[in-house]
């Protein structure tokens, strides 16, 4: 299977490419969960920049299960935008503190709605029915690098473009990434049941790793700011990295518990288990008839015991 090609760009790029695309339709999915800077709500956002916005919240579709007004303030919204509109304006203004995505298609906001709304489900590869958050810019830049025309289109209609803000870019790249649809133009159909490929799987898994490992060097700064002072950041990175895989060896997943083991590692050092100097980790480590989270409390019991004599 061929690699997906797309572009990296910048603002100006992006823009450029928006106004030159006259005879297709420009649509954004914003997130409604998080309210957008200045604004209650994103509705009020769109209603403010917009005089008479073509707009659905995709939550509120006869076709979700979810079709009431309680859902209305945590909808993502499916926005038909202008290139030069201030909507749009303050998407590129704000495409680094408030997630959504950019899409280009021939058809009408009628017949796209259908498929973002369907996108909102797919199966796991047990079969199970998860939901899919298609409209974070992270998720769907994992599609612009990963997923084929053919299956794009399947999922969102006949589109020709899509976009997305990289949060993740390096300092000296672009911060857009943009790819075009080689497709010819299909006649309209109903969407299909999405289920993600293995490589859509993975990307997302790693994904999943690079966010948890930005949380918890974040995690690390907030809290030991005089500590850390110095250390650079891919030295960091390096020790987080270990830090993870040891304690997801020892059964550690979530993030409470991956920043209770970076504390006793930057406390203790990375050799903690195993460590003449403290016999009582291995103990508690090899001990068959402790919970993984009772050995983590009870590592932390010896934590607070030697940081309190640090402090007299």
């Amino acid at each position: 299977m061929m690699t997906p090609s797309y572009e990296a760009i910048d603002r100006l790029q992006l823009q450029s490419f928006a106004v030159e695309q006259r005879d297709q339709h420009l649509y954004a999915v914003i997130e409604g969960a998080k309210a957008p800077e200045g604004y209650k709500t994103t509705g009020a956002l769109v209603y403010t920049l917009e005089e008479m916005p073509t707009v659905y919240p995709l939550f509120l579709s006869p076709d979700t299960e979810q079709n009431n007004t309680e859902w209305l303030d945590l909808s993502p919204w499916l926005v038909e935008v202008a290139p030069d509109s201030p909507l749009f304006e303050w998407l590129i203004e704000n495409a680094s503190c408030h997630p959504y995505i950019l899409f280009w298609s021939p058809h009408p906001i009628g017949q796209v709605k259908p498929y973002l709304v369907n996108m909102l489900k797919t199966q796991s590869p047990a079969g199970n029915t998860l939901f899919f958050r298609y409209y974070d810019p992270a998720v769907f830049n994992m599609l612009i690098e990963h997923t084929p025309d053919d299956l794009i289109c399947s999922r969102l209609g006949h589109v020709s473009a899509m976009a997305t803000y990289n949060e993740y870019a390096p300092p000296t790249q672009s911060t857009w990434h943009l790819r075009q649809i080689g497709l010819a133009q299909q006649d309209h159909k109903l969407p299909l049941p999405v289920a993600l490929t293995a490589t859509e799987w993975q990307a997302i898994a790693e994904l999943r790793r690079k966010i948890s490992i930005r949380q918890l060097t974040g995690y690390l700064n907030r809290n030991y700011p005089d500590h850390l002072s110095g250390v650079e950041p891919d030295t960091l990175q390096q020790f987080v990295i270990g830090a993870i895989e040891q304690g997801e060896s020892y059964g550690y997943k979530t993030q409470g518990e991956l920043e209770q083991w970076l504390d006793l590692q930057l406390y203790f050092g990375d050799t903690l288990v195993g460590n003449p100097r403290y016999p009582w980790a291995k103990k508690i480590m090899d001990n068959k008839n402790l919970t993984a989270t009772e050995k983590l409390n009870r590592l932390n019991l010896y934590l607070d015991q030697y940081q309190a004599r640090s402090a007299e």
